[in-house]
């Protein structure tokens, strides 16, 4: 696009400007009737680029003069510009856009009108410079009579305080005094009402007197009454105790229980034995082999209980508690669970968190026992302690710490024993009591077998031992519960650990021995053959009420293992144990 160039005539008129205000059109096409007003509306834009000068004006009136007139300058200039620049409505004779000329002598008026103004307005501040020394001068008379006013505020709040202050003592001096006077008053009536009750008193002081003689001999004649009542409460107690041991002699000093356990869910395509349950104290076992071709004829066995696979472990604690009793009344009370590994001896112990087993139960059924127990005078101490037998060696279930535990006689009584070294803690309450077999629970040794994935591989002792004593009749009863999980059977053909199973089978084998031995009435039982005959002599040999519990498994590839326990349970069951003796101690004052 060719450049526009500006005519001679043109540039003659804009050579007294400045050498900034030359005009350059813009590279694009030119239009008509805006050319010519793009050019102007270049150079009044460079006119008005130039800011009025506007210097710090004091506060408060000059300020306002000041803003005002810088205003009313610039409003000037705006309606100025509006009626030169383009409101084309405002102006009736528009100056063509051709005419340069016209434009520029109305641009130069413009101008000349601006100068003007600003100078004026130069003058004008340079007349108020001056105001802000007065101001700093008005100011700093100010702050000095603001700060002597303040002084005399001061002053006048203080005065007025202390004047009300004064106003207060007064008033509160007389409250007081009102006050005073009134209490003085009351006081002297009830110096006359006590005086007249003291008279009234001092008559009915013999009646009183009487009374009381006749209240002491009443209450002397309740004591003697109670006395007799807690006598013969005792009395009772003792009776029962000697009753309820009659009935559980009755029974047997020793008690078989079998059980058979369900099927669990991922068990149901496994072939079961043939079980037939006579009654509640008989069952049959049949082989169900299919290769074996001969008719099977059942073995039938007979024990003190039988629970079948539907049988809930609220059942089978019912026929544990009288036991529990007998620990409470102050005899030896043993119960463990034989049986191959996965019959479900732990779950028969232990149970679960929704459905517990023996221990736990016989833990609430102490503690609400006891709780009885207070009101017919007796007071109950609870030890336990938690050790497991493995491998022919003993650990503390309570404490990691290795160390030596052996097996000791006491002095006391024949057939008594203790451990040594083992932990031992006094519990007040059943949730402490639990803590701690959870804390045993998690330190018993186990391991995967073919028969279940978590087999107990140890035997695992629970020992509680409770120590009565009854204030007033100087006795003491100490009785004790040795519950016991004994650690799962299997045949050294499937057992992968065959040192550790070796072990195992043999204690049990020589538990079968010690049970035979006092079947067969030998003189010399062989408890210390092994480390759990040893512990358990006391629950064997006459001194305890013992419960045995037979776990078999349902399936016909245990039918063997089922079959030698439930043999092993009834050689037992012929055993003919001695009286079990109650450990009592009478007139032992020093108890504590």
């Amino acid at each position: 696009m060719k450049r526009l160039t500006i005519p001679a005539k043109l540039s003659r008129l804009t050579q007294p400007s400045s050498a900034s205000h030359i005009w350059k059109p813009a590279n694009r096409p030119t239009r008509i009737g805006t050319y010519n007003s793009s050019i102007t509306n270049c150079v009044t834009g460079q006119t008005s680029k130039v800011p009025p000068v506007r210097r710090a004006t004091p506060a408060g009136v000059n300020s306002t003069v000041a803003d005002a007139n810088f205003t009313r300058s610039e409003t000037s200039v705006n309606a100025s510009s509006v009626s030169t620049t383009g409101a084309g409505k405002a102006i009736n004779k528009r100056i063509p856009p051709y005419d340069f000329k016209a434009r520029y002598n109305h641009l130069l008026e413009r101008h000349k009108a601006l100068k003007e103004k600003f100078e004026e307005k130069c003058e004008q501040i340079g007349k108020l410079e001056t105001l802000p020394e007065q101001f700093k001068e008005v100011q700093s008379h100010l702050a000095s009579t603001t700060e002597e006013l303040k002084n005399t505020k001061t002053e006048k709040e203080y005065l007025q305080r202390q004047v009300k202050s004064q106003q207060q003592n007064i008033e509160l001096l007389t409250d007081s005094l009102t006050s005073i006077t009134g209490e003085f008053e009351k006081l002297k009536r009830a110096y006359k009402k006590l005086q007249r009750e003291h008279d009234e008193l001092s008559i009915e002081v013999p009646k009183v007197r009487e009374q009381s003689a006749d209240l002491v001999d009443k209450n002397f004649k309740l004591m003697e009454s109670i006395a007799i009542c807690k006598e013969q409460l005792f009395r009772s107690n003792v009776e029962r105790k000697e009753l309820h041991n009659a009935v559980m002699d009755s029974h047997g000093n020793i008690r078989i229980f079998c059980r058979v356990r369900p099927p669990l869910d991922f068990e149901r395509h496994k072939l079961l034995c043939g079980w037939n349950y006579v009654d509640e104290s008989t069952l049959e076992i049949f082989n169900c082999d299919p290769l074996i071709k001969a008719k099977n004829k059942g073995h039938s066995f007979s024990f003190d209980q039988v629970f079948h696979q539907s049988s809930k472990q609220e059942d089978i604690f019912q026929l544990v508690a009288p036991l529990i009793q007998s620990a409470l009344d102050g005899y030896n009370v043993c119960v463990f669970a034989y049986g191959q590994t996965g019959s479900g001896k732990t779950f028969t112990m232990d149970g679960t968190i929704g459905n517990p087993g023996v221990i736990l139960r016989t833990i609430d059924l102490l503690f609400d026992s006891i709780k009885a127990y207070r009101n017919l005078g007796w007071q109950y101490q609870i030890k336990v302690q938690f050790l497991e037998i493995y491998n022919e060696v003993l650990y503390d279930l309570l404490d990691n710490e290795p160390k030596e535990l052996e097996i000791r006689m006491t002095r006391s009584e024949k057939n008594g024993i203790y451990i040594s070294n083992i932990t031992q803690e006094t519990v007040e309450n059943a949730d402490r009591l639990r803590q701690l077999m959870r804390i045993a629970k998690m330190n018993r040794a186990t391991a995967a077998t073919a028969g279940n994935e978590r087999s107990s591989r140890s035997h695992a002792i629970t020992n509680i031992e409770l120590i009565g004593s009854h204030a007033e009749k100087h006795c003491t009863s100490i009785g004790s519960i040795n519950l016991v999980d004994l650690a799962g059977s299997e045949s050294l053909k499937t057992s992968m650990r065959l040192n550790e199973t070796k072990n195992i089978n043999r204690s049990l084998s020589e538990l079968t021995n010690v049970i035979l031995a006092l079947l067969q009435k030998q003189d010399h039982i062989p408890y210390r053959n092994s480390k759990l005959t040893h512990l358990l002599m006391p629950s064997l040999g006459g001194h305890s009420k013992t419960l045995l519990f037979i776990n078999v498994a349902p399936f016909q590839d245990c039918f063997n293992e089922s079959l030698k326990s439930l043999r092993f349970a009834a050689s037992v069951n012929q055993c003919k144990i001695a009286k079990a003796r109650r450990v009592r101690i009478l007139n032992t004052s020093n108890f504590q």
